[in-house]
């Protein structure tokens, strides 16, 4: 009797562990709002014990895309008017993703008509004109030479239109031409009383100079209006030039051309009573009337390693190629998640993470320059309305994307020597959960690193990247040491 006694105690005492341990996993999803790897907040994440608390990992499918004309970026404004961060540069020697051409289109204007030099058009005389164009950053090698030429546009543009990143105009007569370190860009410059940094100088010709700076603004002339203005200056191609000294270029700068860095300084000397006074004027980008602009970002892949890996074999690829916009993706399906359903039944996901590894070239000097992605993203194809939606539970959870909670933020594999891999690591854990106790789909997911993401049937976008900025080699499904998994860390109910 003591015997049975004793194993009803012990029983109940279990009972009793399993029921506290429920209702602190209740209790928990109730209560904790700050979610990041898991439903019930990091610091909560129960121990693994391997009786009521399983860690497992789940194989995934992977396979290389590119995105289509129809996905690429457009460079649009902001509601007051300014437009993003502009590429310019070329990479030349990346082996594993091509080169990269990116060229600036814009027009630099006066803020007002009719607008004037000096009254004294027969005393001006020409000092200098230099475009002058705010840098914000650098992606690449910063220290090999960047060859850039200026060229007048031979054809308007509209500044009510936002163009993709294909967009071409036509040039033919170029103004003047720099070959620099990007380095340098960063450096302070004294010029004419004025310290400037963080700004790329390009000196122009004097007959471009004396053109602008002889035009009249009496009526039917260049300075009375902005539609004539913009018939006798059409615009500026800012163009990389990868021959002669440009030929090692290796990287990407990025520009603002909303800032006031960014214009076309044109210093000039006047008789003013007697003696010389020297001024300048300065055409905008951002002038009372909006300038227009574009980016093309050409990428060639041509004899690439990633050229190799778009044939999309029916097991998946081994190696994935993420480039950010305008880049390429990769699908990722796991069907594997079925057979978990099916053998675990109903269960308590804690954490559901897809974590990806860099595969690292045998460059890897080359792989710290041509660096990363700082961010890649995770949505889905969802089969019933046909479009592209987010993880609105996982990615959105907060109203507004943020990865600090939906992860996919540039880290490194631990412990993997002095210059470690990246390392990718997506939370999805709502998803899944939903997948096991709700039978929603298990659908194909995109993994990407968008310079912007839009949703059009929800009214949603928002940026992720600068454009341009970042490509990796991750392991794809596949890989013999660097595989992307599904990490599941549950509980049994």
């Amino acid at each position: 009797m003591t015997s049975k006694h004793n194993h009803r105690l012990v029983t109940s005492k279990i009972s009793l562990k399993r029921i506290i341990q429920v209702l602190f996993v209740v209790i928990s999803l109730g209560s904790c709002t700050k979610i990041k790897s898991t439903d019930i907040g990091a610091g909560l994440l129960p121990d693994v014990d391997r009786v009521n608390t399983f860690d497992t990992l789940l194989p995934v499918v992977t396979t290389n895309f590119l995105f289509g004309d129809s996905a690429l970026p457009r460079m649009g404004r902001t509601y007051t008017g300014a437009v993003a961060e502009h590429a310019l540069g070329a990479i030349t020697n990346d082996p594993l993703f091509g080169t990269t051409k990116a060229s600036i289109f814009m027009e630099l204007k006066p803020d007002s008509y009719k607008f004037y030099f000096e009254n004294k058009p027969d005393s001006l005389t020409l000092d200098s004109i230099v475009l002058c164009m705010s840098w914000t950053r650098t992606w690449g090698d910063s220290n090999a030479l960047q060859r850039v030429g200026v060229y007048a546009l031979d054809e308007k543009m509209r500044a009510d239109s936002t163009y993709p990143v294909t967009a071409d105009f036509s040039y033919s007569k170029k103004l003047g031409e720099t070959t620099f370190l990007p380095s340098s860009l960063d450096d302070s410059v004294y010029l004419k009383g004025q310290t400037l940094a963080r700004q790329l100088r390009i000196r122009l010709s004097n007959e471009f100079g004396n053109q602008l700076l002889k035009a009249d603004s009496a009526d039917g002339q260049p300075y009375a209006t902005d539609s004539l203005f913009r018939e006798f200056l059409k615009g500026f191609a800012i163009v990389p030039e990868t021959s002669g000294a440009g030929a090692q270029a290796n990287a990407i700068m990025s520009f603002a051309l909303s800032d006031t860095n960014t214009h076309l300084a044109i210093y000039y000397r006047y008789q003013n009573i007697g003696k010389q006074d020297t001024t300048s004027k300065k055409f905008k980008f951002n002038s009372s009337t909006l300038s227009a602009n574009a980016n093309r970002i050409i990428r060639d892949r041509t004899g690439s390693e990633m050229d190799r890996h778009l044939k999309k074999p029916a097991g998946g690829d081994s190696l994935l190629y993420i480039q950010t916009s305008p880049g390429s993706y990769a699908t990722v399906t796991i069907p594997s998640l079925a057979g978990f359903k099916a053998a675990k039944g109903n269960v308590m996901v804690h954490l559901a993470e897809l974590v990806m590894d860099q595969v690292p070239s045998n460059n890897q000097s080359l792989d710290g320059i041509l660096s990363a992605p700082p961010l890649i993203y995770l949505d889905f194809y969802d089969t019933t309305t046909k479009n592209q939606l987010p993880f609105l539970n996982d990615a959105l959870a907060t109203g507004g994307y943020d990865p600090t909670l939906f992860g996919g933020i540039l880290g490194n594999i631990p412990n993997s020597g002095p210059v470690p891999p990246a390392q990718y690591r997506i939370f999805i854990t709502r998803h899944i959960q939903g997948v096991i106790t709700r039978n929603i789909v298990n659908p194909v997911m995109y993994l990407y690193a968008p310079y912007q993401v839009s949703y059009p049937t929800i009214s949603l976008n928002f940026n992720v990247n600068p454009i341009a900025y970042g490509r990796v080699r991750l392991g794809g499904g596949n890989h013999a040491t660097k595989r992307m998994r599904l990490r599941l860390v549950y509980t049994k109910i």
